[in-house]
């Protein structure tokens, strides 16, 4: 009895439906695309989420003596003996506080295991605050420099000012048509 009732209950529903789905376009969005209507005849699947890669620079300082051997030469000369008195720079991701994701006005947080649907006349809008470098690189033409959060030395020109860093997630949907 129960299930008949749901089948009777399911029937207004299921007779609303509107048509059937056609891939229409791959649409990518960052907080420069601003506010995005979904057009009419249309619905929108969030496919991805990707967090800003922006990258800050928090610190640059003298690291102090590096020695060159086989297992860490010289990125500049590829010697691999010998010493040298050096500066690093460390750097970290832009927090992901400062960006955020609204689907019709509500901050949402994606879930890729529940797929979310956004139909005709919804809107998705990137908002996103820049992050700041506190810190300035300057390195010279074949100079070696430590990149400290990578455990790593790259050779120069470095140049980094601090300052503002531009910072946006990026959003792919993919664009349905409504076929009656």
């Amino acid at each position: 009895m129960k299930n008949w009732l749901y089948c009777l209950w399911m029937l207004p529903v299921l007779g609303q439906a509107q048509g059937s789905l056609q891939f229409n376009q791959v649409l990518v969005f960052t907080a420069a695309s601003g506010q995005q209507t979904v057009p009419a005849n249309k619905v929108w699947k969030l496919e991805s989420y990707s967090p800003s890669q922006a990258r800050r620079y928090t610190y640059f300082g003298y690291y102090g003596t590096a020695s060159w051997s086989t297992t860490n030469p010289n990125p500049c000369t590829g010697a691999t003996s010998g010493t040298f008195s050096g500066n690093y720079f460390s750097h970290a991701a832009c927090p992901s506080a400062n960006t955020s994701l609204a689907i019709n006005g509500q901050v949402v947080v994606p879930n890729s295991a529940q797929p979310l649907w956004i139909p005709a006349n919804g809107t998705v809008e990137i908002n996103a605050n820049p992050c700041y470098s506190g810190a300035s690189v300057s390195v010279g033409a074949n100079t070696p420099v430590r990149d400290d959060t990578q455990n790593t030395y790259l050779c120069g020109p470095i140049s980094i000012n601090a300052g503002q860093v531009n910072n946006s997630p990026v959003v792919t949907l993919i664009e349905f048509n409504i076929v009656p």
